[in-house]
């Protein structure tokens, strides 16, 4: 047996360990689930349905947002403490909900009719219902590949649809649009962060360099680019999706070549776009 395991520590090279595998949590009983989760996102859609009422000014509506928000946090929360969710005072479980419900609230603003409001707010519900099952799957140890997809595409759309309603807003000032530029990246980007790292640290300053590169080119495109809002949010919302896709496997040490060529897919997309806009010189689209 000695020979034998001799032989077999032979076969690696000096100075090198073998790899472990990174531990996963073993599954936990579930206290409350999807049924909750299904329950509380049906509430936010029926109370977002009542926004579109002529009695409510859009001071109003903003402020039955901000309580809708806080309604759907503490829900979430008392669903997070409940399971026992690891981590569940981290402010990354609750960011996609709240970034969800302020967008559908400023839709419903500017819809034109109801219809378009109902749409709004049942695309919330269900965003709001995939963001808490990613989290509490995670929580209990019943992570899929599947999951990461649904993070991203509702971390993905939030940020997208704010992005297009701070630069379509003629009212604020260049500042407070940056501003706002810069504090929906960098929330977007401490949730994608959060799930790569258990370091809070590592994970704001990742998601403030990621806003503060994001924000530099919102500045740059506004500034120098003859293009309308929706054509500079998709630029940002690719060049954030490019950079944190590439950060998060960085930091998750599963940075791989098909993964590069994957996120610098969507940068090279953003500098064409870029170099079309500058060579027309008039607004595409």
């Amino acid at each position: 047996m000695s020979e034998a395991l001799a032989s077999s520590s032979a076969t690696l090279p000096p100075g090198q360990l073998r790899a472990r595998p990174r531990p996963r949590p073993a599954p936990r009983p579930v206290q409350l689930g999807t049924r909750y989760l299904g329950l509380l996102s049906a509430w936010a859609v029926a109370i977002g349905l009542s926004f579109k009422s002529e009695m409510l000014s859009p001071t109003q509506v903003w402020q039955a947002t901000a309580g809708l928000a806080v309604l759907t946090t503490l829900g979430l929360v008392f669903l997070h403490a409940r399971n026992r969710t690891p981590a569940w005072m981290s402010l990354d479980h609750y960011i996609s909900p709240v970034l969800i419900i302020i967008a559908a609230s400023a839709f419903s603003i500017l819809a034109p009719d109801y219809r378009v409001h109902a749409l709004a707010m049942l695309t919330m519900g269900a965003f709001i219902f995939a963001s808490g099952f990613v989290d509490l799957s995670r929580g209990m140890g019943r992570e899929r590949p599947l999951h990461r997809f649904l993070r991203d595409a509702t971390t993905f759309c939030a940020l997208l649809a704010l992005f297009f309603l701070i630069l379509q807003s003629n009212d604020l000032p260049n500042v407070i649009k940056f501003s706002a530029v810069f504090v929906v990246a960098l929330l977007s980007g401490y949730r994608s962060f959060r799930f790569a790292t258990k370091r809070e640290g590592l994970a704001l300053l990742s998601a403030f360099l990621t806003a503060g590169t994001v924000t530099f080119g919102a500045f740059g495109m506004v500034t120098y680019l003859n293009q309308g809002s929706q054509y500079v949010a998709v630029i940002l919302a690719f060049a954030w999706y490019a950079w944190q896709g590439l950060t998060v496997h960085a930091l998750d040490d599963s940075l791989s070549r098909r993964i590069m060529f994957e996120y610098g897919l969507f940068a090279v997309i953003c500098v064409y776009l870029i170099a079309l806009a500058l060579v027309t010189g008039r607004p595409i689209g």
